[in-house]
């Protein structure tokens, strides 16, 4: 099977490979062929992709993501074959780590590809109204100051140096600045699922009420029994969960200290 350069043209077909629950994947594959970042392939069928994912690369890390096939194309290896050549695309003297999120159809495929677990996010949706929580003093909008903070924060909790996908979404993110000044925490409203990283429990759940005000779903990992908690008692009800996979070194990352991820596609 011979995994070619997914191209604009290819975003027309995409509705036809939409997993069930995923939304419009259009979107994101457009994302993916504007960041300098990412490497989306296909493979085709009659000039048509029934087999799509993509690489998305950091400074010394990577991840996989949006790797689907066509509901009338499986069973013939073509997830393989996808995850094969993504992987092999990765310099793995440059980028030692390669990390996934794994759907239940894509979990057995990773794990014959050598991945492994290394976590499970919990996936909760809110039936019912935003709740209302007053706004803190702490939250104020980003500001060109706290840049290097905000990347310094990341580092911590992700164990990766994302600053390069970073940059574009720190503009209208939210900030969560101590009373002596100190970044503490930030809701990056734009990217993605909208991620939320904390040094506290107290920055990172005053974050999600912002966030909750947004957003009726949340990701974040099992680990974080604080994030959980408040989601919980919010409305927020838990309708399944994923498998974060790695490949290569591990990293130190802090779950606890992420109280919604990016995307399965970032982390």
């Amino acid at each position: 099977m011979i995994c070619k350069e997914f191209t604009k043209e290819d975003i027309v077909h995409l509705p036809a490979l939409e997993p069930e629950g995923w939304g419009d994947i259009r979107p994101r594959f457009e994302y993916f062929l504007r960041s300098d970042f990412c490497k989306p392939i296909k493979i085709e069928e009659n000039g048509r992709p029934i087999a799509v994912g993509t690489t998305i690369f950091h400074a010394d890390s990577a991840w996989l993501a949006c790797i689907i096939t066509h509901s009338e194309h499986r069973n013939r290896g073509l997830g393989s074959a996808i995850t094969r050549s993504l992987i092999e695309s990765v310099d793995s003297n440059r980028y030692r780590t390669i990390s996934l999120d794994a759907t239940e159809f894509g979990y057995p495929v990773y794990l014959k590809q050598g991945f492994e677990v290394e976590g499970q996010y919990a996936h909760l949706r809110r039936e019912g109204d935003a709740p209302e929580i007053p706004q803190s003093i702490y939250i104020q909008p980003f500001e060109e100051k706290y840049r290097e903070q905000a990347y310094a924060l990341d580092r911590f909790v992700s164990g990766e140096d994302r600053h390069g996908v970073m940059a574009e979404f720190l503009a209208d993110a939210s900030v969560y600045i101590d009373s002596q000044g100190q970044l503490q925490g930030v809701y990056f409203r734009s990217w993605s699922d909208g991620l939320v990283i904390a040094a506290d429990d107290n920055a990172g759940v005053t974050l999600m009420q912002l966030r909750a005000a947004e957003r009726p779903v949340a990701i974040l990992p099992l680990d974080n029994a604080a994030g959980l908690k408040f989601l919980q008692e919010n409305g927020y009800n838990m309708y399944k969960t994923s498998r974060r996979m790695v490949l290569g070194a591990r990293r130190t990352w802090q779950p606890v200290r992420l109280y919604n991820r990016i995307s399965g596609a970032l982390g």
